[in-house]
């Protein structure tokens, strides 16, 4: 097995934004995690109701499907100029910021960590620019251009730079850097990353690492506090909460490629898990930029 059957990440957008002092962000979720880094100005920015004081030098992590916006800090009307990325990052099938508990907000005390962080994201921003249409997995599939292989090559690269800074400077605010997580999850975790959209049963998540289906649920809870099925389920939502902002596609489309068989199923699991109907959700959100 190789490095990158391990980890997977994909770049979902990066801008380097300069609002103006009047400017304040509207209500918006992403379904993968967000990050910002301040380079100039300040906000108030309130994430699932909880206010953060963003000033030069911070770099911020807003959760998967957490509701964000921001306010003037303190009442001071000033512009703000900020880099912006989102990401999906899964380690052994495990979506990151879950896995090592990333910080809402940190800070670093190294003036040459933050000029590399900057240097790197902006070279992001250029390069996802640039080949923004390489982005989409689906058109890369389609396609064999020899062109749009190389600049997906080249994205990957960046992308992947950027994130070692990333992670390097977030490394010491992480709730864990070594998370245990039984090898047999783990696989299996993988295995339904990579299979969410074919009929998948518990006896085939337990076939894949030879146990029994009763010890694969023990297995689960103590490592992830959760059922197999519960994780499947989190998968194919996640993947058509991405659907959902990112295509036209209908969402009786959407769930049959998620692996719902069942319509109502889908529209009763999406409403349990993100709290509004997959209409709704598809109304009220797109990928913030």
């Amino acid at each position: 097995m190789s490095l990158s059957d391990n980890y997977k990440a994909t770049i979902r957008f990066a801008f380097e934004w300069q609002r103006n002092a009047e400017w304040n962000s509207p209500v918006y979720s992403n379904p993968n995690v967000t990050f910002w880094y301040v380079l100039d100005g300040a906000r108030s920015l309130i994430v699932n109701g909880q206010a953060y004081e963003l000033k030069a030098g911070d770099l911020v992590v807003i959760p998967p499907n957490a509701a964000f916006t921001t306010h003037w800090s303190r009442g001071r009307c000033m512009p703000f100029h900020y880099l912006s990325a989102c990401i999906a990052v899964y380690v052994h099938g495990i979506e990151w910021s879950e896995l090592y508990g990333l910080p809402k907000l940190c800070r670093s005390t190294l003036e040459s960590q933050a000029a590399e962080l900057t240097e790197s994201w902006q070279e992001l921003v250029y390069s996802w620019k640039r080949t923004k249409a390489a982005i989409d997995t689906d058109n890369i599939r389609d396609s064999l251009s020899i062109r749009q292989v190389t600049a997906q090559l080249k994205m990957q690269a960046v992308c992947l730079s950027w994130l070692s800074h990333l992670m390097a400077w977030m490394e010491p605010h992480m709730v864990t850097t070594d998370p245990v997580i039984d090898e047999r999850v783990r696989r299996v975790c993988a295995y339904i990353r990579g299979a969410y959209a074919s009929p998948i049963r518990l006896s085939d998540m337990a076939g894949v690492v030879n146990t029994s289906e009763g010890h694969l649920r023990l297995l689960f809870r103590n490592s992830m506090n959760i059922s197999p099925y519960r994780f499947l389920l989190r998968v194919r939502i996640e993947k058509a909460e991405e659907l959902l902002l990112a295509t036209e596609a209908s969402l009786a489309d959407i769930a049959g490629d998620v692996g719902f068989e069942d319509y109502s199923h889908f529209k009763a699991t999406f409403r349990r898990l993100v709290g509004v109907s997959p209409s709704v959700y598809r109304k009220t959100n797109r990928m913030y930029e």
